[in-house]
């Protein structure tokens, strides 16, 4: 009977946490954060174009692997109406700037320094990654990272970019 009872509070402890957070067909939680040149950037900045979010850390080699086929599909679609915005948690600004002369990107490089907007996002693990849509409904979500991943991003990318309706 004890088990039982643990086990419920448990559940009811945990329930929450999954449900809770950013899922596929709702709004993008909005947030403000500082970019490396010490503007306030926001979601809302992006109204009416398909962003793709996505969230690194330095430790991460899969977050680091991703940032150059990120690069390449900001480069791609760009002018079509993508907006990549890359958030780095647990860094500094002088140590995203040095990771970034590495690793050079044209897009959008903001620092979460306290979580707030990573904990508004809801995720496990890193890479995390959201396409929004137009609407700013999250249209895609994903975890990790793989070679295969790049080529899956780049048609959720072109579906929002032909569909003028999200």
């Amino acid at each position: 009977m004890v088990k039982i009872i643990i086990l419920t509070v448990i559940m009811l402890a945990i329930f929450p946490l999954l449900v809770y957070g950013a899922q596929v067909g709702e709004t993008a939680p909005a947030f403000e954060l500082q970019d490396l040149q010490g503007r306030t950037i926001s979601l809302k900045d992006f109204r009416g174009k398909v962003v793709l979010l996505n969230f690194w850390a330095p430790w991460c080699r899969s977050c680091k692997a991703l940032l150059p086929g990120l690069e390449a599909l900001y480069a791609k679609y760009h002018k079509a109406g993508l907006e990549v915005i890359s958030i780095g948690l647990n860094i500094s600004e002088a140590g995203a700037k040095k990771l970034l002369q590495k690793i050079p990107l044209s897009f959008q490089v903001l620092l979460d320094s306290k979580e707030k907007t990573a904990d508004s996002y809801r995720f496990s693990g890193l890479p995390a990654s959201f396409i929004i849509g137009r609407d700013r409904a999250i249209k895609y979500r994903h975890m990790g990272f793989g070679k295969e991943f790049l080529s899956l991003y780049e048609k959720e990318v072109q579906i929002l970019l032909n569909n003028s309706n999200n």
